[in-house]
């Protein structure tokens, strides 16, 4: 039998060109190319295999086959092959992703190990600060809190009291002149030495006397001008951007005798240098306080300036912000400031002294300056 031939809609190029030879064989005969379930047709009978016409047909949706459109969307193929995201994403993707993975890996694996050993280098003092802030303490719960007593506890009432009045025969201040401005004086040298990053040489040298007497947290004493100035460049290596707010101030004394005042405070800085509490932290802190100082005008220069100074900040509350071990922090193991009963931080009479426990630390310290000066 002759091999069908193609419906004359398609042309011979389709045939000869898309469509595969087919052969008679026997056993069987296959129609293709119906236009509805219908028409389809799989006849098995033991002559022969044929196909025909309606074979050839295409559906009426279909249209003819375009050699042009093959060959367009072979193109495409090989565009795609050779554009820059299907290079990234089927040649190096993989390779990519394994490399970056690494270079992060050592990225922290070297962090990790600066912070660990302390962050040594020469980089700035922020950038080493923050290599090598202490690792955050655990948190814990907090202790659990308990209503307060409904009445006054019997313990308290079984303690040895304490009467205060001694020391109120001992605050009067003298009659005298009063044209002094001491809150201005407070202010303004507070001001140049801390807040307005002028020269803080000068300004130490100005308004501290040579044998000053400063009285801080757990007794500590800072006695002399040099100790002072140490004590003062050393808070300013711990935070730079240290400043301090005064919030109110109040003075009491005459032009003579000199003049005891108060000045509450609030300091804020960022902790990027080693500090009297630790190393540096690279955070944030605000605390606040109280100093009581004398100021009286020194005979040999006429100038006015702090002879005494006590002190009393929130460290506790400025540990607890830098999140540092309050058990690592040096200190000493007793509080040793001494209970100064019945006697003022400074008395005016019948002369101006500074209470007789500090006194006394002012007079040992000048013994071994002049032992000192002797050698």
């Amino acid at each position: 039998a002759s091999p069908p031939q193609p419906p004359a809609e398609l042309g011979k190029e389709f045939w000869w060109n898309e469509v595969p030879e087919r052969q008679s064989t026997a056993g069987s005969t296959i129609s293709f190319w119906n236009d509805s379930p219908a028409d389809v047709s799989r006849q098995v009978t033991s002559v022969s295999t044929t196909a025909s016409e309606a074979d050839f047909r295409l559906p009426a949706s279909r249209t003819p086959f375009d050699a042009s459109e093959a060959r367009e969307r072979r193109l495409a193929a090989v565009r795609e092959k050779r554009g820059w995201k299907h290079y990234f994403k089927h040649v190096v993707g993989v390779p990519l992703a394994f490399t970056a993975g690494i270079s992060l890996g050592m990225i922290i694996s070297t962090v990790a190990i600066l912070n660990f050993s302390g962050g040594a280098g020469n980089g700035d003092e922020k950038s080493n600060a923050l290599l090598r802030r202490p690792p955050a303490i655990a948190a814990q719960a907090p202790y659990a809190t308990v209503p307060p007593p409904a009445w006054v506890p019997e313990s308290y009432m079984a303690a040895m009291p304490l009467d205060n009045s001694c020391l109120i025969k001992n605050l009067a201040i003298p009659e005298g002149p009063q044209k002094f401005d001491a809150c201005k004086f407070v202010i303004e040298s507070t001001d140049e030495v801390w807040n307005l990053r002028g020269d803080v040489d000068a300004a130490i040298e100005k308004y501290f006397h040579e044998e000053y007497v400063d009285a801080g947290s757990w007794g500590r004493r800072i006695i002399g001008k040099k100790a002072l100035r140490e004590a003062v460049l050393s808070e300013m290596r711990a935070f730079p951007d240290i400043k301090i707010h005064i919030t109110d101030c109040v003075c009491k004394g005459n032009d003579i005798d000199g003049y005891k005042c108060g000045m509450p405070d609030v300091l804020t800085g960022t902790n990027l240098g080693p500090s009297a509490y630790g190393p540096p932290t690279g955070r944030f802190a605000r605390w606040t306080g109280l100093v009581e100082s004398l100021v009286k005008q020194n005979p040999a220069t006429g100038q006015w300036q702090y002879y005494a100074e006590w002190g009393v900040h929130d460290e506790w509350s400025l540990i607890q912000q830098l999140g540092l071990d309050f058990a690592r922090v040096p200190r000493p193991a007793l509080n040793n400031e001494p209970l100064h009963d019945c006697s003022p931080l400074v008395r005016f009479g019948p002369e101006p002294a500074i209470d007789k426990d500090d006194k006394a630390d002012q007079e040992w310290h000048e013994e071994q300056a002049a032992k000192a000066a002797a050698v």
